[in-house]
């Protein structure tokens, strides 16, 4: 009956850190995002807020990989007589990020972006270089985005607040 607990004991400890070590090499996230927009964009939208889903996966002690999406809404602008719509954003967007310490990063993504205004969209390449702070549970990023649409850079200065639901770290 001894040997049977050991063996019970050591199967359940070996599937409990087998666990703990996936859950490690692979983060899911949600959270908010908020965008100022700048250059070309700034002309026609105001703040802008959304939220964003994001999974992070370890390759190696300081590199990872990242995907990311969601949607922001930026505000239409007042011009005299008139108002712009509200603008959508929804980025599709892939990366690396490199961990230099043990809780700060930087890296950058790339992929498809897509503006929303009204019942048309319009889609386009979208780069994101970011920096950011890793705790257990949160993470925060600011980020540059930039969306090219037809020759036309939409960009914007992003700030994320990612909660973590299968971290430790």
């Amino acid at each position: 009956m001894k040997r049977i607990l050991a063996v019970a004991t050591f199967i359940v400890v070996e599937f409990g850190s087998a666990d703990a070590q996936s859950s490690e090499k692979f983060v899911i996230g949600a959270g908010i995002r908020c965008g100022l927009p700048v250059s070309n964009f700034k002309e026609f939208a105001s703040f802008g807020i959304g939220g964003e889903l994001q999974g992070e996966y370890k390759f190696s002690g300081i590199i990872y990989g990242v995907a990311t999406t969601g949607y922001t809404s930026f505000l239409g602008k007042d011009y005299g007589g008139g108002k712009t719509k509200s603008t959508g954003y929804i980025p599709i967007l892939v990366g690396a990020r490199i961990y230099p310490m043990k809780r700060f990063f930087t890296g950058t993504q790339i992929g498809y972006g897509i503006l929303t205004s009204g019942s048309s969209s319009e889609g386009g390449f979208n780069y994101q270089p970011q920096i950011g702070y890793n705790a257990s549970r949160l993470q925060l990023a600011l980020n540059y985005n930039t969306l090219s649409i037809d020759g036309t850079d939409f960009s914007h200065l992003g700030f994320t607040a990612i909660f973590k639901f299968n971290s430790r770290r």
